[in-house]
């Protein structure tokens, strides 16, 4: 005969272990990208105040790179002419866990655009990044900070090899609202882009509603 102090302690373990298996379950967050119904969902009623809340992620690394306007030399007059100089350009990287907050939210040829703060100092859309919303259904890059004293700024997708330079295009056709920075390879079967990502973690167990029926008479 089992006691009974050893079936509450099986009914303790196994309530143990249904807990740590729900935290486990429901603490894995993924990504996905940001499109319409999930921001629908994220506001919940038009309430704005969610969006400030929500933080988003760049889907894949982005490295800008600002070259100077110019750059200090030095010249030596002598048998031979010599010019001494630094070339520093300034290498910003977003990585695929680098944090953003939307800042702004405006239009752009009636498509709906978040303006996005990689760092806690930027405060307009002077310093901030555009994401445009597009005829794929996702928010992707159209818009990059400049920097004073620096050229126009170069965008690369994951590296700055020549290949992955994202160029500033239609992602398919002509009649697409915006252009957006991507890299179109296979003749145009390929685009490569940079989207907006946000963290969701969803759990939804099973629990099922019991009727035991009691027959008839």
């Amino acid at each position: 005969m089992v006691a009974m102090s050893q079936v509450k302690g099986h009914c303790n373990l196994w309530l143990s272990m249904l807990v740590l298996f729900a935290t486990l379950a429901g603490g894995c967050a993924r990504r996905i990208d940001l499109n319409p119904t999930e921001l629908d969902r994220i506001r919940g009623q038009g309430k704005d105040e969610e969006l400030d809340k929500l933080r988003v992620y760049p889907k894949r690394k982005l490295i800008v790179l600002y070259r100077e306007e110019r750059t200090d030399s030095k010249y030596t007059v002598g048998g031979v002419v010599r010019e001494r100089g630094a070339y520093r350009p300034v290498k910003l990287i977003l990585g695929r866990k680098t944090a953003g907050k939307v800042i702004a939210r405006t239009e752009q040829n009636g498509m709906p655009v978040f303006w996005v703060a990689f760092d806690n100092d930027c405060k307009d859309t002077a310093c901030a990044f555009g994401f445009v919303l597009t005829e794929v259904n996702r928010y992707q890059l159209f818009a990059v900070p400049d920097r004073e004293k620096y050229m126009p700024p170069e965008s690369y997708r994951r590296n700055t090899f020549k290949r992955n330079r994202l160029k500033f295009v239609k992602q398919k056709s002509l009649a697409e609202a915006n252009d957006v920075f991507a890299i179109i390879r296979r003749g145009g079967k390929r685009v490569l882009t940079i989207d907006l990502q946000i963290l969701k973690d969803a759990f939804r167990p099973t629990i099922a509603d019991k009727e035991r029926k009691t027959g008839v008479d």
